[in-house]
This record gives structure tokens, sequence and C-alpha cells, in this order.
């Protein structure tokens, strides 16, 4: 759902329905996640490197609201998997390759949504 012929990973299509069209709305939307979302990879990085579960499920929990808004789905899915591993000290191994994931991800979004920022 959040893919398109543009290879565009991210949809404001949600948001926009949420926000009556409220350009204003979406834009202090987007700001908040162009804000937000570089700490928030900073802790996870952070987190993982010290093997600190806990604060590691606490930074990628703060991920989760914003991921609907903007069409993340598949960011959702891996966001939700993080969360779960971290609490349940399970599959741990696999945390590093999917935090790389996420960052990949968030950048990508954060340079559309800047983009289209500019337009809302």
């Amino acid at each position: 759902m959040g893919n398109n012929n543009s290879g565009q990973i991210t949809n404001l299509a949600y948001l926009k329905q949420v926000s009556n069209g409220d350009n204003n709305f979406i834009k202090e939307m987007i700001d908040v996640y162009l804000k937000q979302t570089p700490d928030v990879i900073n802790d996870l990085e952070k987190h993982l490197k010290n093997k600190n579960w806990k604060l590691l499920r606490a930074a990628i929990h703060k991920m989760k609201p914003s991921c609907p808004f903007f069409g993340l789905h598949d960011l959702y899915q891996t966001v939700t998997s993080i969360e779960e591993f971290a609490e349940e000290g399970t599959n741990l191994h696999l945390l590093p390759e999917m935090i790389e994931k996420v960052k990949a991800t968030c950048d990508k979004a954060m340079v559309e949504l800047n983009q289209q920022r500019g337009k809302a």
C-alpha cells in the first residue's frame, strides 16, 4: 500500500484523510517526524551497541505511531518485531540487520517527506 511505481515508500493519503486535508497539520506532522527520527535512530544504535534491550525497546516504540500516518506499513512490521524481540530477549542476533533496515527506510522516508512538505 505504501509503495507505488516510482519506488516511493511514503504515502500521505491516511494523514490527509485524518487531517481533513489541513496542510498546516500535515506540515507539522512531517516536521515532528523529521525532527524526532534522527534522535530515535541514534538511540537505537547506541542501545544496540550497549545491548540495553529495555531502552532499545522504548526507543523503537516511539516510532510506531508515525508509521501509519506516512504509509510506512513495512517499517511498522519491522518496528513491531524489533520491539517484541527486545522485550522478550529473543532473536537478538537479528536486531543489527533489522535496525539497519529501519535506518535505511527512515532515511529514505525523511528525504521523501522533506520533498512532500514543500508541496503540502
